[in-house]
């Protein structure tokens, strides 16, 4: 293969090492133990994701490291005959594999994260620029909050103004929207935003300022039920100003 990998194919084969280490026993570590932050085949120090979206990457690395580790085994039972065929072969199935994996976990993750795909989901974005754009957001929201700045005049300040004052501080107004999740259920009544991630609409907590974390799946658990979700920017965006 020719040319520089994509970030998506150098992580896939950080994690694929990770498992190959693990399965021939040079590495007796638990995935995600305190040793795991010096390794470099680590993918936690390169990405910042949901733990069951990692769960589900190394699930899939493992069976890789399966296959791997299945070929080299028949190569050295074989006396090492025609080794060449069988990496050109093993790398065409990792590659043909990977892009299946690719597309069905963006197309699922768009559905794990906000049960509802408000806009158009075909549009790609530069995570570590959405990242950026939304721990300013969250700070630019937090500072309004603090002057308990009350954006529709209900006298009250509370995750309405959050997710208006987000929605209007966040620089690409095609790439981020207010949701409602009412769920009596589980006593979810909220309003929150969703910001479109390298194709993938996430579901971000505005009032998670200098919080460990900013999703909604991390910020509020088993309460949040991403299929409840409802799409009302039209209904506040006005507020917006």
């Amino acid at each position: 293969m020719t040319g520089n990998p994509s970030a998506s194919q150098a992580l896939f084969r950080c994690a694929t090492e990770c498992a190959l280490l693990r399965r021939n026993r040079h590495c007796r570590n638990n995935f995600g133990s305190q040793v795991c932050n010096s390794c470099k085949w680590y993918i936690y120090r390169y990405i910042n994701a949901d733990p069951r979206h990692v769960e589900l990457y190394m699930l899939e690395a493992e069976f890789r490291a399966i296959e791997i580790k299945a070929a080299r085994d028949r190569i050295k039972a074989t006396g090492g005959g025609h080794r060449f065929v069988f990496s050109v072969l093993i790398s065409i199935c990792l590659f043909f594999a990977w892009t299946c994996y690719k597309h069905e976990q963006s197309r699922d993750l768009a559905v794990y994260n906000t049960g509802s795909q408000p806009k158009n989901t075909a549009i790609s974005t530069s995570p570590v620029s959405v990242y950026s754009d939304i721990e300013a957001t969250l700070k630019l929201v937090a500072r309004d909050l603090g002057k308990k700045t009350d954006v529709n005049g209900d006298g009250l300040t509370n995750c309405i103004d959050a997710a208006v004052l987000f929605y209007k501080y966040y620089p690409n107004k095609d790439k981020v929207c207010i949701e409602l999740n009412y769920n009596p259920a589980t006593g979810m009544n909220h309003l929150f935003n969703c910001v479109l991630v390298d194709g993938v609409w996430r579901a971000v907590e505005p009032q998670a300022y200098n919080k460990s974390h900013y999703w909604m799946r991390d910020v509020w658990g088993s309460k949040y039920d991403n299929t409840k979700n409802e799409d009302v920017t039209a209904d506040y965006k006005k507020f917006a100003k």
